[in-house]
C-alpha cells in the first residue's frame, strides 16, 4: 500500500508537471499568433492605420502594433531593435536600398516560403529585383516611385518654344533637351533657369545619367566600385552635369533639393525633374501654367527612369514568422495595399494597379494623365538604385561627390577620390 501509495504521488505530480507545461505552450503560442508588432515610418500613419484596421476585422482576435518613427530615425531605431536580436518585433518597414544589408546581416527573413512565384511577380521588374538579395526574394514592396520632368508654359511661350510632347514615345534626347535650355536662358531674365533636378546631387535621381549611359554604381558583388563608378561612361555623364551648372550655366547652383520646388513655383525654373506627385502642389500654386514629359536620355544610351521606395521585410526574430508574412502579403499585395494605395495616394508596385492607371477613367485628365506616363517608365525603364551592402556609406559619399562635381571639381579626380572612400568603407564585407 505504502509503494502504491508513493506511485500515485508520482503519477499525480508528473502529470501535473506536463499538463502545466502543455498549458504553458498553448499561452505562449497564443500570445505570439495573436499580436503583430509593426517597426514603421510615421508619416504613413493614416494610411497604415486604415490597413491594419481592416486586417484586423478580418482577421477576428489579431492585433497589429504599429510603433512609429521619423524618417531620420528609422533606420537607426531598425538597426538597433534587429542588431540585438529582438524577437518582440514581427515586421519592418525599409527603405529598398537598406534591404541588402538587412538581408546579409540575418535581420530579415526571405518571403519565398510564404509567397508563391505568381505573387512574387506580381511586381514590377525593378522592384522584385530590388526585393532580392543572393538570389531569394526578401522584402515586397510597398509602393513605387517615379521621376517625370515638369515644365512652366508661360516661360516656354515666353521663349517662343512649343511644348514637349508628354508622351512615352517622344522622349528627347539629354542634348536636344540642353539646346531648349539654353535658349530658355537667353531669352528670360537672369533670375530664370532653364533646368535643374529636385533631388540635386542626390543618387536617387542623378544616376539615371550614368545608367542611360549603361554605367553601374556598384559591381555585380555589390562591394567592387573601382572600374564602376570612376568607369569612361560614369565619367563622361557627370561631366555633362557638371557642364549643366557651370558651362552651359543652365542650371542653378547654391540651391538646396528643398527650394528646388519652389523655384518651379516661383517661374524661375522653366524645367523640373521631380516627383511625380508634385502636381499636388503645382494644382495649389495660384497661375501656374505647367506640363510634363518624359525624362530625357544620351543619344548614345537608353532611356533610364528612378524607381524604388519603401519594402516591407519580415522579421527574422520573429516568433510569429507565418501570421506576420500574411499581414505582409495583405499589405503588399491584396486588399490591404489597395486601401494603403487609396488612402495615401501613392503609385503602385503591382503590375495590375499600373496596368489599370491606362484605362482607368480617373486618370484621363490632366494632371493625372501623368500617372500613365509614370505607369509606363515603371513597367519599361524604371531602374532601382544599386544593391549594396552599405548602401548608407555609399549614398553619403556618392552625394557629396556629386554635389563637388556640381560645383566645378575635377570629375575624374573627384570620382576615384570617391572609389577610394567607399571601398575603404565596403571593406569590412569583403
Amino acid at each position: 500500500m505504502k509503494k502504491l501509495f508513493v506511485f500515485l504521488i508520482i503519477l499525480v505530480v508528473s502529470c501535473s508537471f506536463i499538463f502545466a507545461q502543455g498549458k504553458t505552450e498553448v499561452t505562449e503560442e497564443a500570445s505570439t499568433s495573436s499580436t503583430i508588432k509593426f517597426i514603421t515610418y510615421g508619416g504613413y500613419h493614416d494610411a497604415l492605420t486604415a490597413v491594419v484596421e481592416a486586417f484586423e476585422k478580418s482577421h477576428p482576435g489579431v492585433t497589429v502594433e504599429m510603433e512609429e518613427f521619423p524618417f531620420n530615425q528609422l533606420f537607426d531605431a531598425i538597426e538597433i531593435k534587429m542588431g540585438s536580436k529582438d524577437d518582440n518585433y514581427d515586421v519592418i518597414l525599409t527603405d529598398a536600398p537598406m534591404l541588402t544589408g538587412y538581408a546579409y546581416n540575418g535581420f530579415i527573413a526571405p518571403m519565398e516560403e510564404y509567397m508563391t512565384e505568381e505573387e512574387m511577380n506580381s511586381f514590377t521588374d525593378a522592384l522584385k529585383d530590388s526585393s532580392m538579395y543572393d538570389g531569394k526574394f526578401y522584402a515586397p514592396p510597398l509602393k513605387n516611385s517615379c521621376a517625370i520632368v515638369w515644365y512652366n508654359k508661360d516661360i516656354l511661350d515666353k521663349t517662343g518654344i512649343p511644348y514637349p510632347s508628354s508622351e512615352y514615345e517622344d522622349r528627347m534626347t539629354w542634348s536636344e533637351f540642353s539646346d531648349i535650355c539654353i535658349k530658355v536662358r537667353n531669352a528670360n531674365d537672369p533670375s530664370v533657369y532653364g533646368f535643374t533636378f529636385e533631388q540635386i546631387s542626390r543618387p536617387y535621381q542623378v544616376l539615371v545619367l550614368p545608367n542611360s549611359l549603361r554605367a553601374e554604381g556598384i559591381g555585380p558583388d555589390g562591394i567592387t566600385v573601382d572600374g564602376f563608378v570612376n568607369s569612361p561612361e560614369f565619367i563622361e555623364s557627370m561631366q555633362w552635369y557638371q557642364d549643366i551648372h557651370n558651362k552651359l550655366d543652365i542650371s542653378p547652383k547654391g540651391v538646396a533639393p528643398a527650394e528646388t520646388q519652389a523655384l518651379f513655383t516661383a517661374g524661375k525654373l522653366c524645367f523640373l525633374a521631380g516627383n511625380m506627385f508634385d502636381y499636388k502642389t503645382f494644382e495649389n500654386t495660384p497661375d501656374l501654367n505647367y506640363g510634363y514629359m518624359p525624362l530625357p536620355y544620351f543619344e548614345n544610351g537608353t532611356p533610364v527612369t528612378p524607381t524604388d521606395s519603401w519594402h516591407v521585410g519580415l522579421s527574422n526574430y520573429s516568433k510569429n514568422k507565418e501570421l506576420a508574412a500574411e499581414f505582409i502579403k495583405y499589405l503588399t499585395l491584396y486588399e490591404g495595399n489597395d486601401i494603403y494605395l487609396d488612402v495615401q495616394g501613392d503609385f503602385g508596385a503591382r503590375k495590375d494597379v499600373l496596368n489599370n492607371y491606362l484605362v482607368d477613367d480617373n486618370f484621363s485628365e490632366f494632371p493625372k494623365t501623368s500617372f500613365r506616363l509614370a505607369a509606363k517608365e515603371a513597367m519599361n525603364t524604371a531602374k532601382p538604385r544599386p544593391l549594396i551592402l552599405g548602401y548608407r556609406e555609399w549614398e553619403s559619399i556618392m552625394t557629396s561627390t556629386m554635389e563637388d562635381i556640381r560645383n566645378n571639381a575635377p570629375v575624374k579626380e573627384a570620382l576615384d577620390n570617391a572609389v577610394n572612400s567607399i571601398a575603404a568603407q565596403l571593406a569590412i564585407y569583403k
